[in-house]
């Protein structure tokens, strides 16, 4: 019987991430620039919480319909100013997790992506639902030919 794979078989290594004390700004580029959905926010490589492109598109359609909100420009502010774009009560992963495992939490909570830790805390890779189905694909194909 073949082996169930690990989160760290398919997991994503090469992750965008900011600081707190790096400007919003920066979190729109990556989303922009790279395609991505998810950019997480670490403090001294450890994982503190992650910004959707999701929480910023509805911040983003809340500032347009509210102008006379007082809050700073996005461009010159850091993420700690908008520290309530960041999710925070964020399930973890661990490298060695089954991809059962990663499954049964994304069912549960509903998630998009779940950050990948090790036993400190350092956030070492991130797994979406893409990469899943992307995994789950790629085995079929192998299955039919």
């Amino acid at each position: 019987m073949k082996s169930i794979p690990k989160v760290s078989d398919i997991m994503s290594k090469d992750l965008f991430v900011v600081s707190w004390e790096e400007p919003l700004r920066k979190v729109l580029d990556y989303i922009a620039s790279e395609k991505i959905r998810h950019v997480p926010v670490v403090e001294k490589g450890k994982f503190v919480g992650i910004i959707s492109n999701t929480t910023l598109n509805e911040y983003i359609r809340k500032r347009i319909y509210d102008p006379d909100e007082e809050v700073e420009e996005a461009e010159f502010s850091t993420i700690s100013d908008f520290d309530y774009l960041v999710e925070r009560n964020v399930t973890r992963l661990f490298p060695n997790d089954s991809l059962v495992k990663a499954i049964e939490i994304f069912l549960k909570k509903k998630a998009d992506c779940l950050p990948v830790v090790d036993e400190d805390e350092n956030l070492i890779g991130i797994v979406s639902y893409i990469d899943l189905l992307l995994y789950f694909y790629k085995s079929l194909l192998e299955q039919q030919n």
